[in-house]
């Protein structure tokens, strides 16, 4: 029974519970400060699903439920904790809720009383007992208030005959694990879950970073810097050695500039912070100034950093100038097109020659471990944004067909990536099949839409190598903090064509706001370049406002979607101090999907939650890579989306973090 607690802001749990004849997969998260959300997807034990349809293989009865929970008063000295919630409040509502909970600890017992309509049938309460000596276990006993006998299939399954009432219980905790037993009736019950504290800034310490450039040098005149390039050369390699790539050095008199992207490190602070130490030291005597600009690893400049006064500088890298006085002999400003023009057409690229090698990069293909969360890949990219990569094991996973509940697509994948300069780029990838279930699909759609998703099983049925993607990419630097993109090619699995977007970016405000525009046609099933007859323009316009106080971005889409069905996408996304990214969206367009769960008199809208996890906070060295994870339906034309060839604003908010709230231009920045 639910009690009136919440998890510490930003712990995310994953479980695994049985009580006959419920078995459940379970997650929750506190996702604010008194806000938790959980999800459930329980298998009701000796029932049939979809016994009447011999196509079928579901196995038995499963359930897909949403829960949330709010605190409404926190507890103190005099007052109990306070809140309200409501069980499987989306999607079918087969164990729909709603409750009202009080708890109040008193010394090493926490009492709870309850009440709740639906499913909860009235009054509950319980006890928890948690001995000062025994810090890692406690003992419950409380009062069982669900109304079994009318749960789905609840004569197949027996849940018809569990009484309720008293139950008893012992948890135990060890770390970021948890465990429970449980006795009601002549039943026992078990419960186990992993708990991971997403305010955590890192899970595992940064062991194999490489190390910031210290080494003093004799420093070369300006009149020799300009006579002979390897002092260039040996700059910028010493950037390459520290994961920088595209390096580029520009010295205009007394002034130098550097411009560089990095794959590696995921501050920009302290990508700037290793740049400016080492320009400082190997630059030649006489500069006075050096500009260090970012750049993102699809060759658009975003911030540039200016230091007036290098012996402040080299003043604070020896411990003894505070940030504070660091700020006076600064500026950070956005990054002007102009200045990107400059570095361009004045760069000198050291292009690394067979056995110079340096941070990985060769031109032989290497076998990499453990390498951005892949387990095993072959990699082999250079100094510049070329890159090439083929990682033999991937997997899909996918949920609740009729024709199996669990379904799963591993596959080989091969990426290509080639830098033409100036913000343009071709990329290209290929898949091979290794193992799949996905095309037993059986169950033919019956949408009224295009079917623009529906028809998955048949992309998945064609065996040997697919195109995955084909395109050209050219990235625009159209004014300090607005930036366009084009895309031409194969985008997807599904849907190719052309288009583009525009991105704007205000200075020092919460807001930014967005335009994508793409013509696209349906591929065919078979995975080459030819096309179906389906097309369709889509155009979709974006405001996104954040938070910052708790990290929450609101993104509000509206137009046109893939099925050619107009209407508008509100996303709720929360960025915690780890990095990980964890939220949801609901689309609401005039599709009118009556497909079931829908109906003509209240069609479905597509609807889901998702969860990125960025790969540095669980490894021993930084990188800017992520796994991406979501649950939405797989199988649903209405309100969808074609994949972006690069979304702007998402490239800028992760580079930026503009929706970190503990981060600002100088984070890690003596790093």
């Amino acid at each position: 029974m639910p009690d009136a607690r919440i998890g510490e802001e930003g712990t995310l749990r994953f479980g695994v519970s049985f009580f006959d004849p419920y078995g459940s997969l379970w997650s929750s998260i506190s996702f604010l400060p008194r806000l938790e959300i959980s999800a459930r997807y329980t298998s009701l034990e000796n029932t049939d699903a979809f016994s009447e349809r011999p196509d079928a293989d579901f196995g038995t009865n499963k359930d897909k439920a949403f829960d949330t929970k709010l605190l409404l008063i926190p507890e103190s000295r005099f007052v109990p904790a306070i809140s309200i919630g409501a069980h499987d409040f989306l999607g079918t509502q087969s164990f729909a809720a709603d409750f009202f909970t009080i708890s109040k600890k008193m010394g090493e017992f926490d009492l709870t009383i309850g009440a709740g309509t639906d499913r909860i049938d009235g009054a509950f309460g319980g006890v928890r007992f948690a001995p000062e000596n025994y810090k890692n276990w406690s003992f419950l006993t409380e009062f069982d208030a669900f109304d079994y006998k009318n749960d789905p299939s609840a004569n197949e399954s027996g849940a018809n005959t569990r009484k309720g009432g008293f139950t008893f219980g012992i948890n135990y905790t060890w770390g970021w694990l948890g465990s429970q037993l449980a006795y009601q009736n002549g039943d026992w019950g078990i419960n186990a879950y992993l708990s991971i504290p997403l305010m955590w800034p890192e899970f595992i310490p940064k062991i194999d970073e490489p190390k910031p450039y210290t080494q003093r040098i004799t420093r070369p005149s300006l009149h020799d810097w300009q006579q002979d390039n390897q002092h260039a050369v040996a700059l910028i390699k010493a950037l390459e050695t520290q994961a920088f790539k595209n390096v580029r050095v520009r010295l205009d008199e007394t002034r130098m500039e550097v411009g560089v992207a990095t794959p590696r490190i995921s501050l920009i602070g302290r990508a700037a912070g290793r740049v400016a130490r080492t320009a400082l030291l190997m630059s030649p005597q006489g500069v006075e100034s050096i500009k260090v600009t970012y750049y993102t690893l699809n060759d658009m400049a975003v911030v540039s950093y200016q230091f007036l006064d290098l012996q402040q500088l080299d003043q604070f890298f020896s411990g003894k100038l505070t940030y504070g006085e660091l700020l006076n002999v600064m500026k950070v400003e956005y990054a002007y097109p102009a200045l990107a023009l400059e570095l361009d057409e004045n760069k000198f690229m050291f292009q690394m020659t067979e056995g110079q090698a340096v941070s990985g990069d060769s031109s032989d293909l290497k076998i990499l471990h453990n390498e951005d969360g892949h387990a095993i890949s072959l990699k082999k990219t250079d100094t510049s944004l070329n890159r090439f990569r083929i990682t033999p094991f991937n997997m899909g996973v996918f949920f609740n067909d009729p024709s199996g509940a669990f379904k799963y697509d591993i596959f080989a994948r091969a990426e290509y990536q080639r830098y033409f300069g100036n913000a343009f780029f071709f990329n290209t990838a290929a898949r091979m099949r290794l193992l799949e279930n996905v095309s037993d699909v059986k169950q033919p759609s019956n949408s009224l839409l295009p079917h623009v998703r529906s028809d998955v099983a048949e992309y998945k049925r064609q065996d040997g190598l697919k195109l995955e993607t084909l395109l050209l990419n050219k990235f625009f630097h159209i004014h300090p903090r607005i930036y366009g993109r084009w895309s031409l090619g194969v985008y997807e699995e599904m849907f190719g064509g052309t288009g583009g977007q525009i991105l704007y970016l205000p200075k020092d405000q919460d807001w930014a706001t967005d335009l994508t525009v793409d013509w696209v046609k349906q591929r065919d099933f078979k995975g080459g370049i030819e096309f179906q007859n389906y097309q369709t323009v889509t155009a979709l316009a974006a405001v996104h406002y954040r938070v910052k106080k708790y990290g929450l971005t609101f993104t509000l889409r509206g137009g046109r979607f893939l099925a050619k069905d107009n209407g508008a996408r509100l996303e709720i996304m929360r960025r915690f101090r780890s990095g990980v990214k964890v939220g949801a969206w609901y689309t609401y367009t005039d599709g009118n999907d009556i497909t079931g769960p829908g109906s003509p008199g209240a069609p479905y809208q597509d609807k889901g939650i998702f969860m990125q996890i960025p790969l540095g906070s669980m490894l021993t060295k930084d990188t800017r890579a992520a796994s991406s994870m979501s649950l939405s339906p797989w199988t649903r034309d209405v309100g969808q989306m074609v994949k972006s060839p690069g979304d702007l604003y998402d490239i800028f908010e992760d580079a930026l973090l503009l929706d970190r709230p503990d981060f600002h231009l100088l984070s890690g920045f003596h790093e």
